[in-house]
């Protein structure tokens, strides 16, 4: 066995191509990902590239790489990206500075490890930051235009869980039943998204990742909400749904838009207590890059399945906000 550990925190075509050489010199046959989701991304490309020509890069999109991944087992030490299950990975292209996106089935991994007692350790920030993904792809998901019953289901599941111990896990690392519920939920969230997709969160935090290299949960966690108004006018109605879901008791005291616009207000405190609600211009994003921002997020595929396609201004005005 040998170790790859030179994996950045969005993993670039250079880290995978790295890695890749590591896996043929030293003659492996499969490989064991011991992370989150950069991890995991690495992971899933080298089997990719194991398997099917270089380089990696003509692979970006649905189903591009004809051939099934060599071997990977991916052991998840976050409770936030569920890479580890999904059939996606993200690599960034450090000459263009845009995240690739590589999809399909023979990107998924043979066997996933999810154990809470992994996550004990996991610091403060990490833990709410990958929390506050598992939530944004729930979130996103339920309100996607690709979702469905199943997803639906296990958004609703996911959101529940996120919402009852998040704050707890994030307050109490080494509680194992807040761990248990966080992993539980971000794999609901996974199944869900993964299926069902996302939207315009995504797209946006994709270009702030590729362009400032900024952790993904943490872009996910500042935008949501912002996202979540734009999205009213198409989405109250499954907002309010998921206000229900953490406060059953208000199902019939609430019309569906207050329901909707109290659920943005909770999911706003929930990131104000675990510290991810930092305005952009604090993470060092520039407003003169917005423009940039918003073509990047454009073209991202997750616009494809947000409830409302946006238009460049739309996407603008999401960062002016959050900024």
């Amino acid at each position: 066995m040998v170790l790859y550990d030179g994996v950045e925190p969005n993993p670039t075509l250079a880290s995978v191509n790295a890695a890749y050489e590591l896996y043929c010199q030293t003659g492996c046959g499969g490989i064991i990902s011991l992370g989150g989701g950069s991890a995991h991304d690495c992971a899933k490309a080298v089997g990719i590239l194991a398997t099917n020509p270089a380089p990696l890069a003509r692979y970006v999109g649905v189903n591009q790489f004809p051939n099934e991944s060599a071997p990977v087992i991916t052991v998840n030490t976050t409770a936030g990206t569920a890479s580890e299950i999904t059939n996606c990975f993200l690599i960034t292209d450090t000459d263009t500075n845009v995240k690739l996106i590589f999809e399909g089935v023979n990107a998924l991994a043979n066997v996933a490890i999810d154990d809470p007692e992994l996550m004990l350790t996991l610091p403060k920030g990490l833990t709410a930051a990958t929390g506050m993904d598992a939530l944004t792809h729930a979130i996103e998901c339920y309100v996607s235009n690709l979702s469905f019953k199943l997803t639906n289901e296990l958004a609703l599941i996911a959101i529940r869980y996120i919402f009852r111990s998040l704050a707890t896990a994030v307050q109490e690392p080494g509680n194992l039943e807040a761990r248990d519920d966080m992993v539980y939920g971000q794999y609901m969230a996974g199944m869900a998204f993964g299926n069902g997709g996302v939207g315009i969160v995504h797209a946006a935090a994709h270009a702030l990742g590729g362009t400032y290299n900024l952790p993904h949960g943490l872009c996910n966690a500042i935008l949501l909400p912002h996202v979540m108004r734009f999205n009213m006018k198409a989405s109250a109605k499954r907002y309010a749904h998921m206000y229900y879901t953490i406060h059953p008791d208000t199902a019939a005291a609430l019309s569906d838009e207050d329901a909707a616009n109290a659920f943005i207000k909770a999911v706003e405190e929930l990131s104000a207590a675990i510290g991810t609600k930092i305005p952009l211009h604090e993470l060092g994003v520039q407003e003169c890059d917005f423009e940039l921002l918003a073509d990047k997020a454009l073209k991202d595929s997750c616009c494809e399945t947000n409830p409302i396609f946006p238009a460049k201004n739309d996407i603008i005005l999401i960062l002016k906000a959050a900024f």
